[in-house]
């Protein structure tokens, strides 16, 4: 097995400006935002952002002025209501909003995750959304029935937030696992490129002896980057869960204040004249 272990800069380095990102996590759970942090730091821009239930990341990312499109399901702050930053970039069209219903999503994912041209199925059949989304309809050659076919939806990149993993790329999910915690491996799967940011990097013993948690494997990923509470602000079952006093006091703009954290702190030096004063 081979070392997929790196650090931030490898993490940037595999994420050019215009690259579309794949970011896992859902809602106020499991978004790798370190990572997103480091992105942010290094000034990527033009990024087309794939998320199955957006949140923190997308009002992130629109803060610093990184996005050029969000593709999700729903963005949303969970208890903190409705996100403000994609709402209203939105209704000024500073972003293009590629909405999709929640199985459009994932079959995109899915058919990218198999090799396949698409995956035919019945949801989203009569809404706006297929419409806007340009999908077409296939005809089932056994039954004569007719399908929409989603089309394989690939990132470039994929990042996601992990519970644990060794540096040979094996990853591991708890038991019981977090909500849809199935999303992430399949958009891990979907990507060009599979990033794990893992709350606890173990020995390949600690993984062997639990290898039944084992969700990702290490030819299925990329790079593993140590990123114990990567995904702070938000939730990282069983480690812990969302950091409620920090929202509650940013909730008007919590894309912003993590933002602000992202910038280094500024040095006042004190001159020779000022001492003097």
């Amino acid at each position: 097995m081979s070392a997929r272990l790196g650090d931030w800069d490898d993490l940037v380095a595999a994420v050019p400006d215009g690259a579309s990102v794949g970011v896992g996590g859902v809602g106020m759970s499991r978004k790798p935002m370190r990572a997103l942090m480091e992105l942010v730091r290094a000034g990527r821009g033009d990024l087309d952002l794939v998320t199955f239930v957006g949140g923190l990341d997308v009002e992130l990312l629109l803060a610093a002025g990184a996005l050029r499109s969000v593709t999700s399901s729903s963005v949303a702050l969970g208890p903190l209501g409705r996100a403000p930053r994609f709402t209203g970039a939105v209704a000024e069209e500073a972003v293009e909003d590629r909405e999709m219903s929640e199985w459009m999503l994932v079959g995109g994912l899915r058919a990218a995750a198999m090799g396949v041209p698409f995956l035919p199925t019945r949801a989203a059949t009569g809404s706006d959304l297929a419409t806007a989304r340009g999908l077409r309809r296939v005809v089932d050659p056994y039954s004569g029935e007719s399908y929409l076919a989603v089309p394989p939806l690939r990132p470039d990149v994929a990042i996601v937030q992990a519970w644990r993993a060794d540096a040979a790329g094996n990853v591991q999910v708890p038991w019981p696992p977090d909500h849809l915690w199935d999303v992430d491996l399949v958009l891990a799967r979907a990507a060009r490129v599979a990033i794990v940011c893992a709350e606890e990097v173990v020995p390949s013993e600690t993984i062997a002896r639990e290898g039944a948690l084992t969700r990702l494997f290490s030819f299925e990923t990329d790079l593993v980057v140590a990123a114990p509470r990567g995904s702070w602000p938000t939730a990282c079952i069983p480690v812990r869960g969302e950091d409620g006093p920090w929202l509650q006091q940013h909730a008007s703009d919590p894309g912003g204040a993590l933002l602000d954290e992202c910038r280094p702190p500024v040095v006042h030096s004190v001159t020779d004249n000022e001492d003097s004063r």
